[in-house]
């Protein structure tokens, strides 16, 4: 069916070749103004009548030839230019109806006889008959056939009848004649006549498949468009011809091809739609893509700061509480040292006083004096020297709270900073997987790309394809 499909399609894809007629033929087709090659049967009678004008000139010709040689030229002009002129007039006027060949047929069968009788019956004259019944297979039907035999045995009955008669009409010369040679003639003629019918019934039947054929590729004409509507039918015996059966094959898959391309057409429409819309998106989504990566990239680089800020916090925060616990320890020193200065007042104090009533009626005024204001000093100083311890135990409170406050700090930087590259890790673990997936995605959005590109191309093959089966009527 492949191999049918391609050869129908370059016929009717390909102007139809005319072949020019040659010689001899060319002036009937000329003359009817139908192509010599014509298969309808309407054009091949058309040619055929034609076809016999030109013989029957060409019997006049003979006939005159003859008529100079018998010395009978006035018969053959008198006789045969009226059969000529009958074949011509009614072929210009009523070419290809049925009943004109029955004519020509009968003004060939007078141009026989008047060969015939202007020889004054010579056998070898006959032989004329059986040259001008073959014309008859111009037709391609058996009814001329039939009607040039039934002609040549009624002419050859009643010109042997006249001639018995003693009428000048002449029909056979010789001891060989009457009944016998009539019917011994048209035996020849009835077997010549059943051969003839056989070979133009053979070649009715090309014509008609000729016919056929030329009218199915018709259907198939480029120009025209291509009917998918037609059938080869099925003749009076239900057979069908194997051009038909080709042409209803080729145009039966052809109008399932036709119909499944416009359903597909439809989805490929649908389809195409589709991949526009999902091309528009696929370019917003890659867009997306790329934005959302480059935030990741971003956000992970301002963890990377914020880290880093942490860390130099954490350095800060480090160095305030080694420098407040160096603060505390020098402040419980100088709080030692006060101690001891307080304690040792306070004993100096003790030992003045112990003295002082030891010596007391021993001492002059001036000392005891003095002494006095030794012992007053010394009780200042140790009364000064508590309250600064007292204060100075504050300021160890408020140091000691302020490093308590600057460990927690510490740690919580030091948290900070270990949380900080933590989610750095993790950020930078998200983006390689965020990058590792905009990789697949853009492969995918190439892939989808490709795929709508594809769509698309398809949509304009189709279009093309459209256009083309559009010549289809099914």
């Amino acid at each position: 069916m492949h191999a049918q499909h391609s050869a129908l399609n370059q016929q009717a894809s390909q102007p139809q070749v005319q072949l020019s007629p040659q010689g001899f033929f060319s002036f009937p087709s000329k003359l009817s103004g139908t192509a010599a090659n014509a298969t309808d049967l309407t054009s091949i009678r058309i040619n055929a009548d034609w076809l016999c004008v030109v013989v029957s000139f060409a019997c006049l010709i003979f006939a005159i030839l003859e008529g100079f040689a018998y010395h009978n030229v006035t018969q053959a002009i008198a006789w045969g230019g009226p059969l000529f002129l009958g074949s011509l007039a009614i072929t210009r006027w009523h070419a290809g109806q049925p009943l004109t060949m029955h004519i020509n047929a009968a003004l060939l069968v007078g141009m026989g006889a008047l060969h015939v009788h202007i020889a004054r019956g010579l056998p070898e004259y006959h032989f004329g008959f059986f040259m001008l019944l073959p014309v008859m297979l111009a037709y391609r039907d058996t009814r001329p056939l039939l009607s040039m035999g039934f002609f040549i045995v009624i002419h050859h009955i009643v010109f042997d009848m006249l001639q018995q008669a003693g009428y000048e009409c002449y029909i056979f010369r010789g001891p060989f004649s009457g009944l016998p040679a009539v019917a011994l003639h048209g035996f020849y003629v009835v077997i010549e006549v059943m051969l003839l019918s056989v070979i133009a019934q053979t070649l009715r039947q090309h014509a008609l498949v000729a016919e056929e054929s030329t009218a199915l590729l018709n259907c198939l004409s480029q120009e025209k468009g291509i009917n998918l509507r037609m059938r080869a039918q099925k003749d009076e015996y239900g057979h069908i011809s194997p051009m038909g059966q080709v042409f209803n094959d080729y145009a039966d898959n052809m109008a399932f091809v036709v119909a499944a391309f416009k359903m597909l057409r439809t989805d490929i429409r649908e389809l195409s739609q589709i991949a526009k819309e999902l091309g528009a998106d696929n370019t917003q989504q890659m867009e997306d893509s790329l934005q959302a990566s480059k935030k990741i990239r971003d956000f992970v680089q301002s963890l990377g700061n914020q880290t880093r800020i942490g860390q130099s916090t954490a350095e800060l925060s480090k160095k305030v509480t080694e420098d407040s616990f160096d603060l505390l320890n020098e402040l419980n020193q100088s709080l030692e040292q006060l101690q001891r200065i307080s304690k040792q007042a306070f004993d100096s104090s003790q030992q003045i006083q112990t003295l002082y009533k030891e010596f007391q009626k021993e001492l002059t005024p001036a000392v005891a004096q003095q002494l006095h204001t030794t012992l007053g000093t010394l009780d200042n100083l140790n009364e000064r020297t508590n309250g600064f311890m007292a204060r100075m135990d504050l300021l160890k409170s408020g140091l000691s709270a302020i490093e308590n406050q600057l460990v927690a700090i510490d740690r919580a930087t030091h948290q900070w900073v270990e949380n900080g590259h933590g989610n750095q890790r993790q950020g930078w673990e998200v983006l390689g997987a965020m990058e590792g997936m905009q990789a697949r995605t853009e492969s995918a959005f190439k892939t989808l790309t490709n795929t709508v590109q594809t769509i698309l191309r398809s949509d304009e093959l189709m279009r093309e394809m459209e256009n083309r089966l559009s010549r289809f009527d099914i």
